[in-house]
């Protein structure tokens, strides 16, 4: 619901992306019961015998048909080779794209199937609609830390909670190893600062970092840079391979930049433009 209402899926068409999947965990560490499991390919797949939903090819057709083992779902690996879109039944969708409707429908699956989590289901409902006021004007975005902890969840969540550069992921709950670094800001400077930029906060102008490589990107002691087809991480000429405090980021030196699945949350070029430039100028600054 949260996806039609911030106009992620207008068409019906739903992917199954690294968002849609972060968000079912979310959910599913709410309501869990002894013997649950955060698998969202299990419920992707179930509903299909409902007939409320259906998942379809790349090409349009069916994925499931009606007599297949809706029991037995495929992994998330085998959907996502196979499937372009899930949608919902049509008369459903049209009944959902109507906020006055949805809120009802809401309720009424939270009341019927758990009334004992209804408060902190809504809280959940309300934190991802603060995600959604992160789309807002900058100059409110950043004097407002509400919007600026949704962009952080934004960042966290479309990344899939794992260091772009490192590659680790761990999470628990609300706890992870990742920050939201954002990739430019609206006032420039000094080439070398201790502080966070607090600029634009749509996703395209973050990426997930753990905690040192964030410190090292903040520095401008490392920098994703395009190349002709596809992001890489540079090093500051600064760094010296002799100093152990500085092998681990000179690892990084020409390996790609982990993205999320979707090409819409990838880094836009004005933050990269940014983040090169700030690097460019590093070239003679001593760590």
């Amino acid at each position: 619901m949260i996806g039609i209402k911030n106009g992620e899926c207008p068409d019906n068409h739903f992917p199954l992306s690294d968002q849609l999947i972060a968000r079912y965990r979310d959910y599913i560490t709410v309501v869990a019961r002894e013997g649950d499991h955060d698998k969202i390919h299990y419920p992707f797949w179930h509903l299909c015998g409902d007939g409320i939903w259906s998942i379809h090819t790349q090409t349009g057709e069916a994925l499931y048909r009606p007599g297949d083992n809706a029991s037995s779902s495929p992994s998330v690996k085998w959907l996502r080779e196979r499937m372009g879109h899930a949608s919902l039944e049509p008369a459903l969708f049209r009944e959902l794209c109507d906020p006055v409707t949805r809120e009802h429908i809401r309720l009424d699956l939270i009341a019927r199937y758990f009334p004992d989590h209804c408060d902190a289901l809504l809280r959940l409902v309300s934190s991802y609609h603060q995600v959604e006021k992160a789309a807002e004007d900058p100059a409110e975005r950043a004097a407002d830390p509400v919007r600026s902890a949704a962009f952080a969840r934004t960042i966290k969540e479309v990344y899939d909670y794992r260091c772009a550069a490192s590659g680790v992921r761990f999470r628990l709950g609300d706890l992870t190893i990742v920050d939201a670094s954002p990739l430019s800001e609206a006032k420039s400077r000094p080439a070398i600062t201790g502080e966070t930029c607090n600029a634009g906060r749509d996703p395209t102008n973050g990426i997930a970092l753990s905690k040192n490589h964030h410190w090292a990107l903040d520095r401008h002691l490392i920098a994703p840079i395009a190349t002709e087809t596809k992001l890489v991480w540079r090093t500051a000429p600064c760094l010296d391979d002799r100093l152990e405090g500085h092998k681990e980021l000179l690892k990084l030196e020409g390996r790609s930049v982990l993205l999320p699945r979707e090409k819409r949350f990838w880094p836009a070029d004005e933050g990269l433009q940014w983040r090169a430039e700030r690097l460019r100028l590093n070239e003679s600054a001593k760590p």
